[in-house]
């Protein structure tokens, strides 16, 4: 399961998610996206502490819900409006590496089963490279959600 952003304007983001336009209608490629791989609930955990329902405006990051949201595929989609991705995106730009490796805590992601962790495959010498691996990703949502935020847009978030 992968993590993908699509921006997109955000009257259309609000037409989305009060269901006056269904989301599977749209053709998804035309819009500018981000596809964070496997990281989508590990990065969530990293900045919030928790698998899903974050406090914005860091939970807006990775936009995790335990409401279903919008009805996309098989696991939703999450919106945000262009004044939560802003504030998303300034709250990402106030952290530098030492602070994300601060909230970095290897052992209870595994413990707590966080995606892509699996208990019985990984050790604690994974926990470096895949710090990095989550890092990556956070740099790309950081620059994806500057750009998105910088023209006034919206986003949709889903899994697939």
């Amino acid at each position: 399961m992968r993590g993908y952003y699509v921006a997109m304007n955000d009257n259309l983001v609000k037409q989305i998610e009060a269901g006056e336009v269904a989301l599977k209608s749209l053709t998804i490629g035309d819009y500018p996206g981000l596809n964070i791989d496997r990281t989508w609930e590990a990065i969530h955990y990293l900045l919030c502490g928790m698998i899903s329902d974050g406090e914005p405006p860091l939970g807006h990051v990775v936009p995790l819900k335990s409401d279903k949201g919008i009805d996309f595929g098989s696991f939703g989609a999450f919106a945000l409006h262009a004044e939560q991705v802003a504030a998303a995106s300034q709250a990402m730009s106030e952290l530098d590496e030492a602070q994300l490796r601060s909230r970095y805590d290897f052992t209870a992601m595994v413990r707590e089963e966080v995606y892509p962790l699996d208990p019985d495959t990984v050790s604690d010498e994974d926990a470096d490279a895949f710090f990095s691996y989550m890092l990556e990703y956070f740099h790309e949502i950081r620059r994806f959600y500057s750009q998105t935020a910088a023209q006034s847009q919206g986003l949709i978030f889903y899994i697939a």
